[in-house]
C-alpha cells in the first residue's frame, strides 16, 4: 500500500514549508517516503508543485500512479493541471479550504505560517498515523497544537484514516542529493570549497557555508565561477583537498581552469549539477545533457574521471571516493548530478558512514622534482613550506622540475606520463551495479539519477512476467572492458534524460556496446516508474 500526495500553488505560498514539515514528521514516525519537486525559475508566482510518495516499504522514485490527495494553494493552475490525475474519490483540498486553515491558524495560534504544520497533521491523519505518536514527535508545544488542528480538520472534512498503514523503518536519516554529496565530500576530507550560486548546485554551497564555522572546511563564495575553480586549485596546491560545485552555465566559465588542473596535475573535485540547456534553458528543471560537455571540457589531452551517483548512498560513497582518486592520481574528478537527484528527499536506512579520509602530507628533500617521470604517470606530490623542496608548477609545458620548456622530446614524454595514469584508473574503475536476474535477455541501462527509477521498473515488469534486469553506471568515464561483462549479448535499452543518447554513444565508442533501443526524456521532468514501465513494454511488445 502507498499514498501519493501533490501540493501545488504559486512560489511563495508555502508548499516547500509543507514538504519540509511533512517529511520531518514522516521521518520521526518511521514512515518510508520519497519527495521531489517541480518549480519555476521565479521567487513569486508561476506554478510549483511538490510530490510526496509514502509507502509501507522503502521507495525512491515517483510511482506515476494517480494522486490520492491534492492540496491546491492557488486558484486555478493546480486544479487545471493535476486534478485530472486525482484518483477516483480522492480528496481535492482547494484554496477555499486552505484559506480556512490559514484563518484559524492566525486566530488560534496567532501565526499564519503554522498552516504548513496544520496541513501536515491533516495528511498524517489521512494516512492513519497515530495521533499520540505524532504529538510525541512534535518539536514543541506550538507544533503539537498545530498538528492537533490538522487532525481536527481531517475529522471535520471526513478525511481521517482514509488510508492506513504502519511505520516500517528503524534507524535512518533523511537527505536530499545535494546534502548527500556535501556529506560525502566531508568524509572524503574536503577542506576548501569555492563556488558561485547556481541552481541546482546552490544548496551544496549553502550547506558548506552553514557548517564552515563548526567543521574543518573553509567556504568561499567567489565573484564568479572562473575565480571559484582557480581558488580551489590554489588551495589544492597549498595542500588542501578542494572542491567546487556549479551547473552547466557556470561550468562553461571553468573550462580554462580545468585545463590548468590537467597541465599542473593539481587534484580537484568538480560537481556539475545538470539542468536543461543550452544557455539558461530551463534553469530549475532536470536533464542529463552535460555528459559530453564535461567529458571533453578543457583544451588539450589529459586524464579525468567522471562519476554519476544514482542514490543517496552512492552520492555519499562516490563523493568520498572522488577526493581520494583526485589526490592519488593528481587529476580533476567530476561528479555529475542533476536537479532531480539534487532536490529529491528520501530515507537512507542504517547508519551514515563516518570514517573520514585525509590527504597525505609527504616531506620531500631539496632534490624534489614535481613532475618526475614515473612508470605509473604519478609524480611525487608535496606542498610549499613543508620542507626544503621547491614546488614549481607551470601552465606551460615543463621539465621534471617544473621549469618551462619547448623541447619536443620532453613534451612527448610529459604527455605520455600524464596519459599513463589512465592505466591505473581503469584498474580501479567502479563496476556497474546490476539489479535483477542476470539471465534476463533484456537489460535496462542507466547512469546517474535514473538508477532507482529503473530498478523499481524492473521489479514491476518482472512481477508481470517480463524478464528484464538493469545495469547502472555510477562511473561513466573511463569505461573498461570489464564493465561490459554480461552485457554484450543482451538486448540493451538505454535510458537517459537527454535528446541524443549521450551515454549510449559513449558505450558504443568505448566498449562497442550498442543499445537496441533508447528511452529518452528531455522535457525537464524526471521519469516515473509507471511511465518507464509502459515505454519498456511498448518496445518489448
Amino acid at each position: 500500500m502507498e499514498f501519493n500526495v501533490l501540493i501545488g500553488g504559486e512560489a511563495g505560498q508555502g508548499m516547500f514549508s509543507v514538504e519540509l514539515q511533512l517529511s520531518e514528521m514522516l521521518s520521526r514516525l518511521g514512515y518510508p517516503f520519497f519527495a521531489t519537486k517541480n518549480y519555476m525559475s521565479r521567487i513569486r508566482g508561476g506554478h510549483n508543485f511538490h510530490m510526496i510518495r509514502i509507502a509501507e516499504k522503502p521507495v525512491h522514485a515517483l510511482s506515476g500512479k494517480p494522486w490520492d490527495l491534492i492540496v491546491a494553494m492557488d486558484r486555478a493552475e493546480t486544479e487545471r493541471r493535476h486534478k485530472p490525475f486525482l484518483r477516483e474519490g480522492g480528496p481535492f483540498i482547494g484554496p477555499e479550504r486552505v484559506g480556512q486553515i490559514e484563518r484559524e491558524a492566525k486566530g488560534e495560534l496567532q501565526d499564519v505560517t503554522a498552516t504548513s504544520v496544520i496541513l501536515t497533521g491533516l495528511i498524517l491523519a489521512f494516512i492513519g498515523a497515530d495521533d499520540a505518536a505524532a504529538q510525541s514527535a512534535a518539536p514543541d508545544g506550538t507544533a503539537r497544537k498545530a498538528l492537533a488542528m490538522g487532525w481536527d480538520f481531517a475529522a471535520r472534512w471526513g478525511l481521517a484514516a482514509r488510508r492506513s498503514f504502519a511505520p516500517q523503518i528503524g534507524e535512518h536519516c533523511k537527505l536530499d542529493g545535494n546534502q548527500a554529496l556535501a556529506l560525502g565530500a566531508l568524509l572524503g576530507g574536503c577542506q576548501f570549497v569555492a563556488g558561485y550560486p547556481m541552481t541546482p548546485a546552490t544548496s551544496i554551497l549553502h550547506y558548506f557555508s552553514s557548517v564552515a564555522e563548526e567543521l574543518p572546511v573553509h567556504f568561499e563564495q567567489a565573484e564568479d565561477e572562473i575565480a571559484a575553480l582557480n581558488m580551489a586549485l590554489g588551495a589544492s596546491y597549498a595542500g588542501l583537498r578542494s572542491m567546487v560545485a556549479t551547473s552547466g552555465g557556470g561550468f562553461a566559465l571553468m573550462t580554462e581552469a580545468v585545463s590548468l588542473a590537467g597541465m599542473t596535475e593539481t587534484p580537484v573535485v568538480i560537481i556539475v549539477a545538470q539542468r536543461p540547456g543550452p544557455a539558461t534553458g530551463l534553469p530549475t528543471r532536470t536533464e542529463q545533457g552535460d555528459l559530453n560537455f564535461v567529458l571533453h571540457a578543457g583544451h588539450g589531452e589529459f586524464p579525468r574521471v567522471l562519476f554519476a551517483p544514482g542514490s543517496i548512498e552512492e552520492a555519499i560513497s562516490l563523493a568520498r571516493r572522488a577526493f581520494d582518486v583526485a589526490d592519488r592520481w593528481q587529476i580533476p574528478v567530476f561528479i555529475l548530478t542533476d536537479q532531480y537527484l539534487a532536490d529529491s528527499l528520501q530515507i537512507m536506512e542504517g547508519r551514515v558512514p563516518t570514517k573520514m579520509l585525509k590527504r597525505d602530507l609527504p616531506v620531500a628533500g631539496a632534490d624534489y622534482r614535481r613532475y618526475e617521470i614515473t612508470d605509473s604517470g604519478v609524480s611525487p606530490l608535496t606542498y610549499p613550506g613543508l620542507s626544503e623542496a621547491r614546488v614549481e608548477v607551470d601552465s606551460d609545458e615543463h621539465t621534471e622540475d617544473g621549469k618551462i620548456t619547448e623541447d619536443r622530446g620532453m613534451r612527448v614524454r610529459m604527455v605520455d606520463k600524464r596519459l599513463r595514469k589512465f592505466e591505473g584508473l581503469r584498474k580501479e574503475a567502479v563496476m556497474p551495479a546490476r539489479f535483477g536476474d542476470r539471465r534476463a535477455p533484456t537489460v535496462l541501462v542507466s547512469w546517474g539519477s535514473n538508477r532507482l527509477i529503473v530498478n523499481e521498473a524492473v521489479e514491476v515488469l518482472r512481477a508481470e512476467g517480463i524478464s528484464v534486469s538493469s545495469a547502472h553506471f555510477g562511473q561513466v568515464y573511463p569505461l573498461t572492458p570489464q564493465m561490459a561483462r554480461g552485457l554484450a549479448r543482451k538486448r540493451l535499452i538505454c535510458i537517459e534524460n537527454n535528446a541524443t543518447g549521450q551515454f549510449e554513444q559513449l558505450l558504443r565508442h568505448e566498449l562497442g556496446l550498442k543499445a537496441t533501443h533508447r528511452i529518452l526524456k528531455y522535457d525537464g521532468e524526471c521519469f516515473t516508474v509507471g511511465e518507464l514501465v509502459e515505454r519498456v513494454k511498448g518496445i518489448l511488445g
